[in-house]
């Protein structure tokens, strides 16, 4: 859907108005004029010179919120830019995205921190969460300056890709972000049991590859939950793979831990097998586990188990994913496909598209310490026009990363983004709104 820019005026007419925030479901008309979401309500009229789009079937909902995504910018700008990311952002509904600090070098100061808000201003209108460092360059001896990183807006703190493995750095962690009601954001992960390329199981054996058993998760989550209970910090564990793992952070013997989880949509629609049809365009860091494994983890996100999913969106130039399974690297994109296969699998599941949508919105916009994305009338237009049944993939439509390192380019997805508003059209018929 294109309009004209400077007008700004669109009437979406009978479209499916969905916002967790409001527990609203309904079918009406929107009104949003210069950027604003003005009305809601039956037989709007329509003001002189304003857009009608005739929407039945489609839905309204607002901007979604990915918590966990890698931008690769500075150091890796052959596999992702900040702008070319943000594109991709958008093409998937997203309207904030949380930017792990995962760099060259690493987002561990306030000047970096600075840098990722500077090169996000100039690249487009998605709004950017700078998630940088716990500790100082990522490597878990000394603490970085979070107080200083939270002077720059910074409330969510991560070393991702590798956990914060000394407890007494992590408590510290931990008591300092309490001070200003920030999160520790942490990777589970205990490195001396991993090393693997896969699933330790049945994959691993098939494949003659070395594995990466469970424990390397849960023993660490353990150790987390164990740290977060003597602290008054909020920690979140992000990218869980195994129900074990989530079973352990909603135990009663933490009851007195702050703590809030996330799974991604691969680990929610695809298992371990998967790496025999994919290959390294399969393989990720926590890997891919057992078919059991990934149906009881639906089940557990479909309990309300788990808080957030995010995309971990994790480009790759080529040549470091046709590499032998064992070098290759750990990762695949997902900004765009976050929705579609959310949607596709929690609705087998019987979940309503409002509780689905709650996890990709209210749910990490409360995990980051964000206000949750709304369409209250005579907010800012923070919202996507999204036809859940319309039917392409990837490889069709073409993907606007920087890198197609995912196993999902020829699978057919259900449900596609038509138009975001970011206070104004921006993003139309697959293509940025100018």
């Amino acid at each position: 859907m294109r309009g004209d820019s400077e007008l700004d005026r669109y009437l979406l007419r009978n479209v499916r108005v969905l916002d967790p925030s409001a527990g609203l479901d309904t079918v009406a008309d929107v009104l949003i004029l210069n950027g604003r979401l003005v009305e809601i309500g039956n037989g709007l009229e329509a003001p002189e010179d304003t857009l009608v789009v005739r929407c039945g079937g489609k839905w309204l909902i607002p901007g979604l919120i990915d918590m966990h995504v890698h931008l690769r910018q500075p150091g890796d700008e052959v596999s992702e830019t900040v702008e070319t990311g943000l594109l991709a952002a958008l093409a998937g509904g997203i309207t904030t995205v949380g930017v792990m600090p995962n760099t060259d070098p690493p987002m561990d100061s306030a000047a970096e921190v600075d840098r990722l808000l500077r090169l996000a201003s100039s690249a487009g209108p998605v709004r950017v969460v700078p998630i940088p460092c716990v500790t100082s360059g990522r490597g878990g001896r000394v603490l970085a300056d979070l107080r200083g990183m939270a002077g720059m807006g910074a409330r969510a703190f991560s070393d991702d890709g590798d956990p914060v493995h000394d407890p007494a750095i992590l408590l510290k962690a931990l008591e300092t972000v309490a001070e200003f009601d920030g999160t520790v954001v942490e990777h589970p992960e205990e490195k001396r049991l991993s090393g693997g390329a896969v699933n330790e199981g049945e994959m691993s054996r098939k494949l003659g590859l070395p594995g990466i058993p469970a424990l390397s998760e849960t023993a660490d989550v353990v150790r987390c939950m164990e740290v977060a209970a003597h602290s008054k910090g909020h920690l979140h564990l992000t990218h869980l793979s195994l129900p074990r793992s989530i079973e352990i952070a909603r135990s009663g013997l933490f009851a007195a831990a702050r703590v809030t989880v996330d799974v991604t949509p691969h680990h929610l629609v695809l298992d371990e097998s998967a790496v025999e049809v994919h290959g390294a365009m399969a393989k990720m860091n926590p890997p891919l586990r057992s078919p059991s494994d990934r149906k009881r983890l639906v089940e557990m996100v479909r309990l309300g188990m788990v808080d957030a999913v995010a995309s971990d969106h994790a480009p790759h130039e080529p040549s470091r994913k046709t590499l032998p399974l064992r070098e290759a690297s750990f990762g695949i994109t997902g900004l765009e496909t976050l929705l579609p296969l959310t949607l596709e699998i929690l609705s087998m599941e019987g979940m309503q598209p409002l509780d689905i949508l709650a996890l990709l919105t209210t749910g990490p916009a409360s995990v980051l310490g964000l206000d949750p994305p709304s369409l209250a009338p005579g907010s800012p237009a923070d919202c996507v026009l999204f036809d859940p049944l319309e039917e392409y993939s990837l490889r069709e439509r073409g993907s606007f990363s920087k890198s197609v390192n995912t196993p999902f380019m020829d699978r057919t997805l259900r449900g596609r983004v038509r138009a975001v508003w970011i206070e104004r059209l921006v993003y139309g018929d697959d293509t940025l709104a100018v």
